[in-house]
């Protein structure tokens, strides 16, 4: 650690009023002394073309020693002034930097509502917007850690608490060990591995570090035998889908398990938000530069509140329940690994649509 002797030599401001202020004092006396020989030999040149005089006399070297003095004060007098000024550009130039140090110390210590204010548009105050974009984002990540951690609790701490509640009533033989109650935990415990599953692939998704298995795939025919796999969940609310498949579609390399697993939950998603009898469509188009599947129902659609929200993390309507939270969340991340991109649309007159926008070789 410095002491503050060290610490102010260190220090920018002093870095930069120091070295324009020898600048300064070097050029002032060069100035000095290359007009003291020019006068002196100005002055020679002058007495012997005019007064015809070969040396100097008294009153000649007392007029020399007088400007040569004025000089060196005139001089003294900019070197203050330029050490004055020097110090005075040197602190604004570090103040910014210095309440920049201050907010950055305080966010270090996990302060992230500190702010600087961007008073120029200089690289100064690039520096300091940036800085308040980057305190914001940590904001940001902040909250979304926090309310990722309890949705986590949230999520694991009820089929914990079944699975405990159970298992301690078969213990102490309160409850008999049937099957059907064998059933019941065997489903928890598949629900807590689909859910942990889940939960690393949207880690690994998020830091691009999951593996993907790629191989020419036709989009229309994935679609169509993930449709034909959700089928029975359609026939029991008396659902009716339609296909809009198009025949030979150009083939893209894709990880057909993570698509389908995308495509599944549209349409899961789909199911559970529209009532018996209703209408849903899946819809592969063929575009210019890229494949869109669509997934569209008549239900009673999303707010515009809720709409910016329906790829975050365990967010859930308000008017619905059920699900982890993260289904859409992990389809958004398994569509863009694939450099495509989901998007979603819903009318204030009703019904939602999913697009899958997937860019063609």
């Amino acid at each position: 650690m410095f002491d503050g002797h060290s610490t102010k030599i260190k220090s920018v401001q002093w870095k930069v009023a120091g070295s324009t202020f020898l600048l300064l004092a070097f050029t002032v006396c060069s100035l000095i002394f290359l007009t003291q020989h020019q006068m002196e030999a100005a002055f020679g040149d002058y007495l012997s073309l005019h007064l015809a005089v070969m040396e100097h006399g008294a009153a000649e070297t007392m007029f020399i020693h007088s400007v040569h003095q004025s000089l060196w004060w005139v001089g003294l007098f900019f070197i203050l002034l330029g050490f004055i000024i020097s110090s005075f550009i040197a602190a604004s130039i570090t103040r910014p930097l210095r309440r920049l140090t201050a907010a950055a110390e305080e966010v270090r210590h996990g302060h992230f509502d500190q702010r600087v204010a961007v008073t120029s548009k200089d690289e100064v105050g690039r520096l300091a917007d940036v800085f308040n974009q980057m305190a914001a984002e940590l904001s940001r990540s902040e909250k979304s850690q926090r309310d990722f951690f309890a949705s986590i609790t949230h999520e694991l701490r009820t089929p914990l608490a079944v699975l405990q509640g159970t298992l301690e009533n078969m213990t102490s033989g309160v409850t008999k060990p049937t099957p059907e109650r064998l059933f019941a935990l065997q489903e928890e415990v598949m629900r807590l591995n689909r859910l942990v599953t889940d939960l690393r692939d949207l880690s690994l998704a998020e830091v691009h570090e999951l593996r993907l298995h790629k191989e020419p795939c036709d989009l229309g025919q994935l679609a169509a035998q993930t449709a034909m796999l959700m089928q029975p969940l359609f026939d029991e609310k008396q659902q009716k889908l339609q296909l809009n498949i198009p025949a030979n579609l150009p083939l893209l390399q894709l990880d057909k398990d993570r698509l389908r697993q995308v495509i599944g939950n549209l349409l899961v998603n789909a199911s559970r938000h529209t009532q018996h009898g209703s209408h849903i469509e899946l819809t592969v188009e063929e575009r210019p530069k890229e494949l869109c599947l669509t997934v569209k129902d008549d239900g009673p659609g999303i707010s515009a509140t809720e709409l910016p929200h329906i790829f975050d993390k365990f967010y859930q309507s308000q008017d619905t329940a059920g699900g982890s939270g993260i289904g859409l969340a992990l389809a958004k991340q398994y569509v863009e690994i694939q450099h495509g991109r989901i998007t979603v649309s819903s009318p204030p007159a009703g019904g939602t649509s999913f697009c899958i926008h997937l860019p063609k070789p």
